[in-house]
């Protein structure tokens, strides 16, 4: 009935996604480094829109406005360097580059579309409104059809299985946005951010 199983199965989806963007940053920052007939300064342009690419991103899961407008410019300027220094650029690694930002795109788009459309409102209000109804059918109707015992029992049962029900409800408001830092089981959004990788002295 609570839909807290459908948010943790989001939870787990969105951390995939955001281990494929992640890991398509950086598979792209190394696919422009490992390309030495290019220039230093072009390598570092694309390292500065992989990391504007990022900080966008991540900043429209922490609430900020998604402009996904900028990522795609961003994206496309990408796309228009390695036009550019086609002789620089193998045919296998310029593939690779096309597949790894294609991934990254994805991966952004599906993580968005996740955030932006959570769990049925509907659904949700039907939850709540079982639960502050609920006491009021369960408690009269076992003490109607009690032949014996103290009613307190029944009574006290009912608050207990009514706590339990909102304690789940709360669990689950919490994990709709896994993003805001609120609940024990966020998502640590710092994880996941673009950084340059330093190189390794020779």
């Amino acid at each position: 009935m609570f839909t807290i199983r459908q948010s943790f199965r989001r939870r787990d989806e969105i951390i995939k996604l955001l281990s494929v963007f992640k890991s398509s940053l950086n598979a792209v920052h190394r696919c422009f480094a490992t390309l030495d007939k290019l220039d230093d300064s072009k390598k570092q342009y694309v390292t500065k829109c992989l990391q504007e690419i990022s900080r966008i991103f991540i900043n429209a899961l922490q609430g900020k406005h998604y402009d996904a407008e900028s990522v795609r410019a961003k994206i496309a300027d990408i796309f228009e360097l390695m036009q550019k220094n086609k002789e620089c650029i193998s045919n296998g690694v310029a593939m690779k580059i096309i597949r790894f930002l294609q991934d990254l795109e994805e991966s952004m788009e599906n993580t968005i579309g996740i955030k932006t459309h959570g769990s049925p409102i509907s659904l949700r209000a039907y939850c709540l409104v079982f639960i502050y109804v609920f006491p009021f059918i369960f408690i009269p109707t076992l003490v109607y059809s009690m032949q014996q015992g103290d009613a307190w029992v029944v009574y006290s049962l009912a608050i207990i299985h009514g706590f339990i029900l909102i304690s789940l409800y709360n669990v689950q408001d919490h994990m709709e946005n896994p993003f805001d830092q609120v609940g024990l089981d966020d998502i640590n959004l710092e994880e996941f951010q673009f950084r340059q990788q330093q190189k390794t002295p020779a």
